[in-house]
C-alpha cells in the first residue's frame, strides 16, 4: 500500500492519504497536518480531481494528466521488479557465467579456452569492477600461450628445413623474425634442421585511448597485452584509424623544431624504437616511439606521438607488421 502511494506521489507531484485510489491533498495539509477541506476547494475548484468507475478501473484526472488504474498497476509492478532483491540484469548474469566458466576451464586446464573468454571480458569492459583481476589474470596465461614455446590452437609449429632462414619464415608466415626469436627463447637466429619453432601468424592491431593512457594490443582480435603510454600535450594526439607506415631501430629525431639528432645523443628523445604512421591529410608525422623520459608516461607530455617506455615499445615493435591497424580513441 505505501509502494502504491510513493508511486502515485511521484507521478503526481504530492503526498497521498492513505485510501486506496484516492488523490485529493494537493497543498492541502494544514499546519497540523490535518486536511483543510475548505483550503482543497479553493485550489481545486476550476479542475477538481474526480474518480470515474467503469468495468473495475479507475480513471483519474488532474488538469490535462489522465492516468488508468490498470497503467498505474504496471508502473508499480516495474517498480517492485526492480528492487527484487538478488535479482541481476540478463546481462550481469552472462558475465557471472562466464567467469564461472573460465574458473572450470582452469580447473581442467584448458588454459587457451579460459585466455579467449577472459580476453573478451576485457576488450568488451563489460566488469569495470574486475577489469584489473581479468587483465593479471590474463597476462599470466599469456606467459605460456603467446610468450613461450609452448604449443597452442592459435600457433603453427614448424619444423626447420635445410636452407631455412628466420627472415624468411618470418615472411612467410606474415610475422617479424624478432618475434620468432622471442617466443622460442632463442639467443641468436641461428637455425638446426628438424628444430621445431612456434610462430604466431595473424592480424595485429593496436588500440589506443587517450583518456585512460593506455595501448592494447590484439592479435587475431584476443587480448595480447596492456601497455600504460605518454600522449601529447594540449590533446595534439590525433584520434582515427591508421596504418604503418615505417619501422626502426635505434631512430634518429627530426625535430618539429628543426634539427636533426642521431640515436644516442642526448637531444634525441624518441627512444629505441620507432613505429611510423602514414600520413594523412593535415596529419603528417606521427607515430609510436619510445622515450628518454620515463617519468612522463602516464601524462599528456609529447608533441603528439604516442610514448612507451623502451621494454614495452621493444616488444609492441617485434608484433607489428606493415598491415596492422591502430586505432586512437578519445
Amino acid at each position: 500500500m505505501k509502494k502504491m502511494q510513493n508511486l502515485l506521489g511521484k507521478i503526481f507531484g504530492i503526498g497521498i492519504l492513505p485510501v486506496m485510489f484516492v488523490v485529493c491533498n494537493i497543498n492541502t495539509y494544514t499546519n497540523t497536518g490535518g486536511f483543510d477541506a475548505e483550503v482543497f476547494a479553493a485550489q481545486n475548484q476550476e479542475t477538481p480531481i474526480s474518480l470515474v468507475k467503469k468495468d473495475d478501473d479507475v480513471v483519474i484526472y488532474k488538469n490535462d494528466i489522465i492516468v488508468r488504474s490498470d497503467e498505474l498497476k504496471k508502473e508499480f509492478k516495474k517498480e517492485v521488479d526492480k528492487n527484487k532483491p538478488g535479482e541481476k540484469p540478463a546481462s550481469q548474469k552472462q558475465e557471472i557465467s562466464a567467469l564461472d566458466t573460465v574458473n572450470k576451464d582452469l580447473k581442467e586446464g584448458k588454459k587457451y579456452e579460459a585466455r579467449n573468454i577472459l580476453s573478451d571480458l576485457f576488450i568488451n569492459g563489460s566488469m569495470p569492477e574486475k577489469q584489473k583481476e581479468i587483465k593479471d589474470q590474463l597476462d599470466k596465461l599469456n606467459e605460456e600461450i603467446i610468450f613461450s614455446p609452448i604449443p597452442f590452437p592459435d600457433a603453427t609449429m614448424y619444423t626447420v628445413q635445410p636452407g631455412d632462414v628466420l627472415v624468411r619464415i618470418a615472411k612467410r608466415f606474415n610475422t617479424n623474425y624478432e618475434l620468432i626469436m622471442k617466443v622460442n627463447g632463442k639467443a641468436s637466429n641461428r637455425l638446426n634442421i628438424g628444430e621445431q619453432l612456434k610462430i604466431l601468424p595473424g592480424k595485429t592491431r593496436i588500440l589506443i585511448s587517450k583518456r585512460n593512457f593506455t595501448l592494447l594490443l590484439l592479435l587475431n582480435d584476443k587480448y595480447v597485452k596492456q601497455y600504460r603510454i605518454a600522449t601529447g600535450k594540449n590533446n595534439k594526439t590525433p584520434v582515427g584509424t591508421f596504418e604503418v607506415k615505417n619501422k626502426m631501430k635505434e631512430p634518429v629525431w627530426y625535430s618539429p623544431d628543426g634539427g636533426v639528432f642521431p640515436y644516442g645523443s642526448k637531444e634525441n628523445i624518441l627512444g629505441t624504437r620507432w613505429i611510423g604512421f602514414k600520413d594523412k591529410p593535415n596529419i603528417y608525422g606521427y607515430g609510436i616511439h619510445g622515450t628518454t623520459q620515463p617519468e612522463t608516461v602516464g601524462t599528456a607530455a609529447s608533441n603528439g606521438c604516442i610514448r612507451m617506455l623502451n621494454s614495452d615499445v621493444e616488444e609492441l615493435y617485434d608484433f607489428v607488421t606493415p598491415d596492422t591497424e591502430i586505432v586512437i580513441q578519445e
